[in-house]
């Protein structure tokens, strides 16, 4: 069968290649590097469920993934609302989010801010309709 996204799916998955070799050049796994990720978009102190509902990321990855960085001394757990639990950085690990996290989100920013703005705009805007529709359509499958 003809696929329209042949190329596509080609470029995401040397993106997502490219942000795997990132990770492991930085001493983190992939999941880690989610996690760092996370915490620099909700900030320390978020709901650990925040993790694995926006990475996509099983559960019992992104508990070994806190599990290892807690004991690594990078984040610490408090209880939260319920059953949820609150992940906190460290010190140590606001350290190492700015020597890796931060360094791949200044790349991001960097490469984002080279195109126009016209461009930007639409490369966000057909990537969030893409995903918007993707996921309706899968729904149901």
């Amino acid at each position: 069968m003809y696929s329209a996204f042949k190329e596509f799916y080609n470029l995401l998955s040397q993106v997502d290649s490219a942000y795997h070799d990132a990770a492991l050049k930085l001493g983190l796994t992939d999941s880690e590097l989610d996690i760092l990720y996370s915490l620099n978009e909700h900030g320390s102190g978020c709901n650990q469920s925040i993790f694995y509902k926006e990475t996509g990321t099983t559960k019992s990855t992104i508990n070994s993934a806190v599990r290892r960085m807690e004991q690594a001394g990078y984040l610490y757990l408090k209880p939260g609302t319920g059953r949820n639990t609150c992940v906190f950085l460290t010190e140590k690990g606001e350290e190492l989010m700015k020597n890796t996290a931060h360094r791949l989100i200044a790349i991001e920013n960097a490469i984002f801010e080279s195109w126009s703005p016209e461009e930007q705009q639409l490369f966000m805007k057909l990537n969030r309709d893409f995903a918007a529709k993707f996921m309706e359509e899968t729904k149901t499958l």
